[in-house]
């Protein structure tokens, strides 16, 4: 916590807190008290899990541009992307959505029906209806 503190502006810190490990059961309550949900992973995401969570919260995504991350979340719809080791890009798509709260509440719209897509009923099914053509 102390070595994140030092890079955070003296005037700022009373305004970002760093939780640690939060339990399963509290991010749901972290994602929809966001404005924003921000990942700028580097890479070696192999699948936009965390994206889709946020998007389930009805939370708008900045996110870095990574191929993982392409597999869920569609440019201007559920979110914005930003180039990968970027702060000026992540900084830059952050505050186009922070300023822009009807633009926030549309993508958190599509991210919710994106969301669904990716319900495990739903991904049951097809993967049953791929067993069931693979058996025939």
């Amino acid at each position: 916590k102390k070595y994140y503190d030092a890079y955070i502006p003296l005037n700022l810190r009373r305004r970002v807190s760093f939780a640690g490990y939060v339990s399963p059961e509290d991010l749901p309550r972290y994602y929809t008290s966001a404005d924003v949900y921000c990942s700028p992973a580097t890479g070696s995401e192999s699948f936009g899990i965390v994206l889709l969570e946020a998007m389930a919260s009805g939370v708008p995504i900045v996110a870095s541009n990574i191929e993982g991350y392409r597999n869920v979340m569609t440019d201007g719809k559920e979110g914005l992307f930003c180039r990968p080791r970027d702060p000026r890009s992540i900084a830059d798509a952050v505050i186009a959505l922070t300023k822009d709260p009807e633009r926030r509440g549309v993508m958190g719209v599509h991210g919710r029906a994106t969301a669904q897509r990716y319900d495990w009923t739903t991904v049951t099914k097809q993967i049953e209806e791929v067993y069931t053509q693979v058996v025939s």
